[in-house]
């Protein structure tokens, strides 16, 4: 894959959940910042070290019983 280690590097990620989680859920999820949404969704963002924390943290959130709706890179750090 060509470029492919561009996306093994920290960055930003924008993580969308079905339902609502109380913003102390933070702790649980490495302490990704928890915003609610207006329509009845929650946002994890934060910075991830690289895929291997990315699938972690993915993981950890299915663990968790989260309904994953949504996973986008958003900047490099």
């Amino acid at each position: 894959m060509t470029g492919a280690r561009e996306y093994d590097a920290q960055a930003v990620y924008e993580i969308c959940v079905f339902g609502k989680l109380d913003p102390r859920w933070s702790r649980r999820l490495y302490d990704m910042q928890i915003s609610a949404l207006p329509d009845g969704e929650t946002l994890i963002a934060g910075p991830v070290a690289d895929q291997s924390a990315l699938y972690g943290l993915l993981s950890r959130m299915r663990d968790l019983g989260l309904v994953l709706i949504s996973v986008r890179r958003t900047e490099t750090i």
